[in-house]
């Protein structure tokens, strides 16, 4: 009967140490949020996401608390390192002292540069995901709707048009980060579907115009960020990575020196960065 016992007591022993604990497969996810603030709910002129604004301070609050939802999701969804990159004009609108002390903050300007807005993406990255994102230049209804800049008209690579989230996609597509959330007006998240498939987004706001749109609460911004983002990042299988064919054909139209006038440049290569830097030289 002893050795029956201790049988037994061995067999749970063994069957408690397979079980017990049942690790989250997705622990040890390094993941890089990257901002911008055009997209984060209540935002509808340019003045107000620029210092010196009334409402700049308060922007940068609710842009900060729109991260630290999305980082609160990560790390639910088992990341166990988050990189926030600052993305929005002189990279310096999330608030670090409010920022949740788990992740890391990129800040500051890198121009020229076609990473610059996913500055320090790599392969070592399990996802990429986007908060404050807008629609793309040539969208009237797209609250504050651009392409990097305000000169741009109309940007392609292969002849498809791209805004801000998918040229940063694409670029982290070299190292088969996927993009799995995005977070903005209801333009910007229709792009995301158009470009990515079947990706996480939340709606901040719902546009009227490039200088109107109908936002939701913050408080509530936040909570589906946050669920959205643990949810986007659990089911990681699914993610594609955001990838166009070689030779990659760059074509970019901005306003001319003379009212009413544009002009157009195309530049093609089998190399990402040199179309991609192409682009920047004209803004």
């Amino acid at each position: 009967m002893k050795r029956f016992l201790s049988i037994v007591l061995a067999g749970a022993t063994i069957l408690s140490c397979t079980t017990s604990g049942n690790p989250d497969k997705n622990v040890g996810l390094k993941v890089m949020i990257q901002t911008d603030f055009e997209g984060v709910t209540g935002v509808v002129n340019f003045e107000e996401i620029y210092p010196g604004h009334i409402h700049f301070d308060r922007n940068c609050e609710v842009l900060t608390k729109e991260v630290n939802a999305a980082i609160e999701g990560a790390f639910a969804a088992g990341a166990s390192e988050v990189i926030v990159r600052d993305g929005h004009a002189g990279n310096i609108n999330v608030n670090p002292v409010l920022l949740d002390k788990r992740a890391k903050l990129t800040r500051g300007r890198l121009p020229g540069t076609p990473h610059t807005m996913v500055l320090g993406i790599d392969s070592t990255f399990d996802a990429l995901l986007f908060i404050g994102a807008h629609a793309r230049a040539g969208v009237d209804n797209g609250t504050l709707s651009h392409t990097m800049s305000l000169k741009v008209l109309d940007f392609r690579i292969n002849d498809r048009p791209l805004f801000e989230a998918a040229f940063n996609a694409l670029y982290a597509g070299k190292f088969g980060v996927p993009p799995v959330f995005l977070a903005g007006d209801d333009a910007a998240c229709r792009e995301a579907v158009e470009n990515f498939g079947d990706i996480e987004t939340v709606i901040t706001k719902y546009s009227y115009g490039r200088t109107c749109a109908q936002s939701k609460s913050p408080e509530l911004v936040y909570s589906e960020i946050r669920s959205g983002v643990e949810r986007a990042l659990r089911n990681l299988n699914k993610a594609k990575v955001f990838t166009l064919d070689k030779p990659y054909r760059m074509e970019v139209t901005v306003k001319g020196d003379d009212q009413g006038s544009s002009e157009t440049t195309t530049w093609t290569s089998d190399t990402l960065e040199v179309v991609m830097k192409k682009f920047w030289e004209k803004l």
